[in-house]
This record gives C-alpha cells, sequence and structure tokens, in this order.
C-alpha cells in the first residue's frame, strides 16, 4: 500500500511540474470579463458575438464596428456610410430573389419600423449578399413589389467581397464555401437584423422572422436613442 501510496505521489508531482511549463490554450474571446449594466445596450466582441457592457469612454478595439462602408442604392448613387455620422442604423441581409426568410424579414420590418419613434436620426441599411444578380434595377423592383415608401430604408448593392466580408466579420453572418469553390447560394443566410449606434458600434442583434423580437427592437432604439 505504500508504495502504490508513493507512486501515485511522484506521477501527481511530475503532472504538476509538467503542467507549469504548459500554457493554458483558452479561447482569446473567453479572457474578458463584462457584468450587465442595467439600462445600458452591451457591444458585442468575437465570432460569437458575445456581449460586453462598458461605461468607460475608451472601449477595446476588438469590438464589432464598422469602419467604412461605400456601395450603390437602388437610386444609382453612391452610398457612404461616412455621411451619416449622427444616424443610427438597421442593417439586414438580404436578396431579391429570396423566397423563403427575406420576404418575412421584410414583411416584418414593414410593420414594426413605424414604431419607432423618432426616426429623423435613423437609416434602415438592406444589403444584398447577391450584388451580382441584385443590380439598381433589381432592387427597384423589390422596393416597389413591397411598397416601401420611406426614405430612410436604403436598398444596397455593390462589391461582392466587400459585402460577405462585412456579413462575415462584423455580423458573424458566414459565408461558406463548397469544395473550395465560392458560391454565394452556401451564404448562410441569418434572420437577424443588427442595431448600430452613431459611431457604428454593434449594440443590438434580434431574430426578424417572428415579432417577439422585434417588439424588443422598438424598446431597445429607443433605449438606445435616449427618446
Amino acid at each position: 500500500m505504500k508504495q502504490i501510496n508513493l507512486l501515485f505521489l511522484i506521477s501527481l508531482c511530475s503532472l504538476i511540474l509538467g503542467c507549469k511549463d504548459k500554457k493554458p490554450n483558452i479561447d482569446p474571446n473567453l479572457t474578458f470579463v463584462s457584468k450587465q449594466i442595467p439600462g445600458i445596450l452591451p457591444y458585442f466582441k468575437g465570432a460569437l458575438l458575445d456581449p460586453y457592457w462598458s461605461e468607460d469612454r475608451d472601449l477595446p478595439s476588438d469590438l464589432k464596428r464598422i469602419l467604412n462602408l461605400s456601395l450603390v442604392s437602388e437610386q444609382n448613387k453612391t452610398f457612404d456610410l461616412d455621411e451619416y455620422p449622427n444616424h443610427y442604423k438597421i442593417i439586414v441581409f438580404f436578396y431579391a430573389k429570396c423566397t423563403g426568410v427575406c420576404p418575412m424579414i421584410t414583411s416584418n420590418l414593414i410593420r414594426f419600423l413605424p414604431k419607432l419613434k423618432n426616426q429623423k436620426k435613423l437609416i434602415v441599411l438592406s444589403v444584398s449578399i447577391n450584388p451580382e444578380e441584385d443590380t439598381v434595377e433589381e432592387l427597384k423592383k423589390y422596393r416597389s413589389r413591397y411598397k416601401i415608401e420611406q426614405s430612410n430604408w436604403i436598398f444596397l448593392t455593390g462589391d461582392r467581397e466587400q459585402i460577405h466580408s462585412l456579413a462575415r466579420d462584423q455580423f458573424s453572418a458566414d459565408v461558406k464555401f463548397i469544395k473550395g469553390k465560392y458560391d454565394w447560394k452556401d451564404f448562410v443566410h441569418t434572420e437577424n437584423v443588427f442595431l448600430l449606434d452613431t459611431q457604428n458600434y454593434l449594440r443590438g442583434v434580434y431574430r426578424a422572422k417572428g415579432t417577439g423580437d422585434l417588439e424588443r427592437l422598438v424598446a431597445e432604439y429607443e433605449l438606445l436613442a435616449g427618446k
């Protein structure tokens, strides 16, 4: 019995000493601590869009944020995000010939957007993930089909790589590849819409296929806008 205990102790010591030489393999996205702050919407970090609360002016550099976006609107005009420095943004990804989730999201937004108060500093951006086919004319037809008249709802097309990089890197609506070949139809189509503040930081994620989360969008937009 004593021999067994001695061998156990030797093995345990070896394990402990060996562990000291190895650095723990910890996902960097799990190394931050953030405590929810009542009355303040979170920011977001990492591929899983982990919420991050902060009252500090100096924010971490890895928060989800759009630094710039230059595309083309359904009016065939260049759209530059920098031209809306004091606006809140709601962003949704779609494509005009979608027969699945896109029509439901568009219809639900048509119903819920009028509930948002004080839209003078709000723009809604529907960004096509199939820009090669979603030309300016196709976007005009889509807008007309749904009878969307509000001027602060803008439909966008443009450079495929810019759009897919935006969707993948900032909103985790990833772009997958089949056997090494690009195929936009393999885009992981999210039902989410995204709320950005005036500094273009991501501040809210909402499922728009149904209506329950859009009620939260209405409440949180009012909280963010301070109205």
